[in-house]
């Protein structure tokens, strides 16, 4: 759910937006919005509605009002959004539902953060939800009037925080036109004037710098009378003797230091903790081995706390990954790396950590160790300043590891201390060793071999048993499961016994749930064990107080995930999970399930791409991955299954395009094709997404074979979609190949086409925003706009974002060709935080090319030659830098040459190298300074 009243006010529920068709139910909205989860009075709501001439009636129709809302808001699947609370009403919604709070509490982050860097982010994050005034769709009257005036207060408030932290961060060369600007709306604002001068200082500009205070001194005596403040005639006179105050204090770098959760529970030492430590410090590559559940992911983390190299520590957890192939990855997505080239992942890794100063954790190799070791074969080759801590259950067999097998716990102790912590936290404040205790905690660690994972889990048991009482019962249960002759390792077999017993302790509908949730890879969440795992055995209807239940016995973990909670399995509780689910026969039948609920969800994520709920869609992708990918190995490792994994990877096209996974894209797309040879729809669908990826890699030369096939096989089955949509890539090539006559011919029968057979989607709107691209190239800058406009408005109406930023920044194009620079700059930087929330590395990149244009035209060459830097830094990730198209690159080269000509050639590649070495955040965060 999203509520937005920093502009036009939207209420948005699972099923669509709420059409509230009266100033007063959105007035009734916005009241109640602003203290959510809190009651607010009667009394209070009608203010709100009618200030001080409230009607006799007033009662009365504030209940009609509320109704009627009430039933608007439950068709839209919002259910009791507001409820009566005495002496009022209520909304019951989270506070980061509503864009004031989040803006507020973003505002708020930023005053509390470290360092200048971390506030303008928030900062631009926190001002980007502002889209409009704010209520100015709320019925009019005093408590309007005064809120209104208190948000627009909060933002002026936050812009000047903003541009203060841009100034730390010497950003003066774009903070000075963006204030100056700025002072001309809001004169009386005296901080805004300080800033204005510092910043016209530092850009050596001194004669402005008092000129402007001169200005200010005019406005503020002219207008209202008074003199400047004394700070403002202080700071006039710094000017005037260059006080070396004013200069920019120098500043250390931010760095970010890794990815490492903070620990959750305590940590008990062990004596191997410190031979881990020094053996990293020796050594590039250590591998923790032993059985399940010994304890090899704590130690590693707990060392891996204790490294602090320059480039950060970075933990890459594997469990949850099937295809092997996709190991590379997992380690870029772990790092932040995004690289949407046709490169190999593993290729990209060599090149981001070859000079690099970093220690990587990855956990869980055992299932993936070839590919894992070939991965840390290659690294620690390019990259002498990378370390490597690996847990597994098998060694990498890699040059110059060095192995060590993790033990169980001492007993009886550490293995008591441990024993002692986690039944203390099971019932806080209930649990000490005494001397009456020791003697049984102590053999109940033995019996359990000072195995971690089985100490904690009876641990959980003192809630109802005592350790005389739990080392009874574990001592008759394993006497019954040891007389099977197992054959396993003896401390792997209490391992097993213990999760046996523990099983054995779960309701019959637990243990159903624990088995059958070892299909899922990573986190899951409700209604995705209720549409996997339930049957005749375990309804639906159960499946909350399972879960719970599992929760209770620490068996499934607990996360949230933007409001939402998600439960997962240990990795060994996994593991042991799916040999119960393998002793039966209901495996298949599961991993089937759980394909065809994740390809439902795909389909889900590709119907609400056009709509409000496209930035939702990717949080559900990103937090589904693991998810998507196990579906889409399943269905391409399955006899029979193929055809399923070739409509998922189709079906998934928003993912790649719009969420920047082109290499995954096109990895999972060429293998379903691969085996999905006979014409089919869902082929024909694979084939021109596949060329789209590919095109917007800027590898056009692999796109004509695929749309070939792509329009053969449409047109043997008549599949007129298929055809229009490759229509519509097959011109995007040709633009890019700067092929202008052709792009637009296809491009105009690609957008005739889909308005013929009723195509309304974010392709659809791309196809109109590459039309308008080429004719713009062409110098039609009227057709150019009014296609974006018709593009934009059928966004807007639809609450589609990622095709919007497109035709945004097609606009800002057309604006600069026209010579409106400051609506190219804004609508430029708003296409840059749309693609910002995406990261959609293609999109900044084109944005920040253009803004660094309009930087050196407004007299920035210095930020230009930064952008400049930075943009190349992106297009090393996206692919061909501006497609390898002339078209794209004559405002770049235009740029350059206008940067070269104002700062000369050293100056320009000290400012270049500066940007390509900055980070994609930085870039960002630089391009909308």
């Amino acid at each position: 759910m999203i509520i937005r009243l920093l502009g036009p006010l939207e209420l948005t529920g699972p099923n669509g937006a709420v059409q509230l068709g009266s100033a007063g139910q959105r007035t009734l909205v916005a009241r109640l919005a602003l203290k959510p989860g809190e009651t607010v009075p009667r009394s209070a709501l009608v203010d709100a509605l009618w200030s001080d001439e409230a009607p006799p009636t007033a009662t009365k129709t504030l209940h009609s009002l509320l109704a009627r809302l009430r039933g608007q808001i439950r068709d839209a699947g919002l259910g009791e959004l507001i409820t009566t609370r005495e002496p009022g009403y209520v909304l019951n919604a989270s506070a980061d539902t509503v864009d004031v709070a989040r803006f507020e509490a973003l505002v708020a982050a930023a005053r509390q953060s470290d360092g200048p860097l971390e506030s303008a982010k928030l900062l631009r994050e926190a001002l980007a939800l502002w889209t409009g005034d704010p209520l100015a769709d709320c019925r009019p009257g005093e408590w309007t009037r005064q809120e209104s005036m208190r948000l627009v207060e909060l933002r002026m408030d936050a812009t000047e925080d903003l541009m203060e932290a841009s100034l730390e961060l010497g950003e003066h060369a774009a903070v000075a036109p963006l204030v100056n600007s700025l002072v001309d709306q809001h004169p009386f604002r005296e901080r805004l004037w300080e800033q204005l001068m510092i910043a016209l200082y530092r850009c050596g500009r001194q004669a402005e710098s008092l000129a402007a205070f001169q200005r200010a001194r005019g406005v503020l005596v002219n207008e209202l009378g008074i003199e400047p403040s004394p700070r403002l005639r202080d700071l006039e006179q710094a000017v005037l003797t260059a006080d070396p105050r004013l200069d920019l204090p120098e500043r250390t770098p931010v760095v970010v230091r890794g990815n490492l959760p903070a620990d959750r529970s305590s940590f008990v030492d062990r004596p191997e903790t410190a031979h881990v430590a020094e053996l990293i410090r020796e050594h590039r590559l250590v591998t923790l081995i032993g059985v399940g559940g010994v304890g090899k992911t704590r130690l590693a983390m707990h060392v891996a706390r204790g490294e602090h190299p320059p480039d950060g520590v970075w933990l890459v957890e594997l469990a949850a990954l099937r295809d092997r192939a996709l190991v590379p990855h997992t380690v870029a997505e772990a790092l932040g790396v995004v690289d949407q080239t046709g490169r190999g992942q593993l290729t990209v890794l060599t090149e981001f950590l070859a000079d690099r100063d970093a220690l990587l954790v990855l956990d869980n190799c055992e299932h993936v160790v070839d590919h894992c070791a070939v991965l840390v074969d290659t690294l620690l080759r390019v990259a002498p300043k990378l370390r490597v801590i690996a847990t597994s259950r098998r060694a990498l067999r890699v040059y110059g590891e060095q192995v060590l097998s993790v033990a169980p716990l001492s007993v009886p102790y550490p293995a008591a201390t441990l024993f002692a912590q986690r039944a203390d936290a099971a019932v806080p404040g209930s649990f000490v060793i005494t001397g009456a205790n020791e003697q049984a905690v102590a053999n109940l660690c033995r019996r359990l071999d000072g195995i971690p994972l089985a100490i904690e889990m009876a641990a959980l048991r003192v809630r109802a048993l005592t350790p005389a009482q739990l080392l009874e019962r574990l001592d008759d249960r394993f006497r019954v499961l040891t007389d099977g002759g197992r054959t396993a390792l003896p401390q792997h077999q209490t391992l097993i016994a213990t999760m046996d017993w523990s099983f054995d302790l779960c309701s019959p509908r637990e243990q159903l749930l624990w088995a059958r949730a070892s299909v899922f890879a990573g986190s899951f969440d409700l209604p995705a064990a209720e549409a996997v795992c339930s049957d005749d055995s375990l309804t639906a209807d159960y499946m909350f107080d399972a879960v719970d239940g599992l929760v209770d016995k620490s068996v499934l973990l607990r996360e949230e995930h933007g409001g939402v909670a998600r439960y997962r399995l240990l990795e060994t509780m996994r593991q042991y999970g799916q040999t119960r689910l393998r002793a039966g026969d209901d495996e298949p039948r599961l991993k089937a399930r759980h394909r065809d609920w994740y390809a439902r969800i795909a389909e889900q994520g590709e119907r609400a791409w056009f709509t409000p709920r496209q930035s939702a869609t990717v949080e559900a992708m990103t937090a589904e991955r693991g998810n998507l990918r196990a579906a889409l190995e399943y269905s391409l490792t399955t006899p029979g299954q193929a055809d399923a994994g070739l409509r998922l990877a189709g079906t998934l096209w928003f993912y790649w395009v719009g969420c920047g996974r082109f290499a995954e894209g096109r990895h999972w797309l060429n293998w379903a094709l691969s085996l999905e040879t006979e014409p089919s729809r869902a082929r024909c669908k694979a084939l021109w997404v596949a060329g789209y990826v590919a095109t917007l890699q800027g590898n056009t030369s692999a796109v004509p074979a695929l749309l070939e096939g792509c329009r053969a096989e449409a047109a043997l089955l008549d599949d007129t979609d298929a055809d229009a949509y490759a229509t519509y890539v097959q011109g995007a090539a040709a633009v890019f190949d700067d092929d202008l006559s052709l792009g637009a011919s296809l491009l105009r029968e690609a957008d005739r086409r889909h308005a013929e057979l009723g195509h309304l989607d974010s392709n659809v709107i791309m196809a109109r925003v590459a039309l308008a691209i080429t004719v713009a190239f062409s110098g039609d800058f009227d057709r150019a706009a009014a296609l974006c406009t018709e593009a934009r408005s059928v966004c807007e109406e639809h609450g589609e974002l990622w095709a919007r930023a497109y035709a945004l920044y097609v606009l800002a194009f057309v604006a600069m060709g026209r010579g409106d620079v400051a609506q190219a700059r804004e609508l430029a930087t708003s296409s840059l935080r749309i693609k910002e929330k995406f990261n959609d590395l293609l999109g900044i990149a084109v944005s920040v090319e253009l803004l660094a244009l309009i930087s050196v035209v407004t007299g920035s060459a210095t930020h230009a030659a930064l952008l400049l830097g930075g943009a190349d830094r992106v297009w090393q990730s996206v692919g061909l830098p501006l497609f390898g198209s002339a078209n794209f690159a004559a405002s770049h080269d235009q740029c350059v040459a206008l940067c070269r000509q104002a700062l000369g050639e050293e100056a320009y590649d000290e400012h270049f190298a500066r940007g390509s070495a900055m980070t994609v955040a930085a870039v960002v965060a630089a391009a909308q300074s």
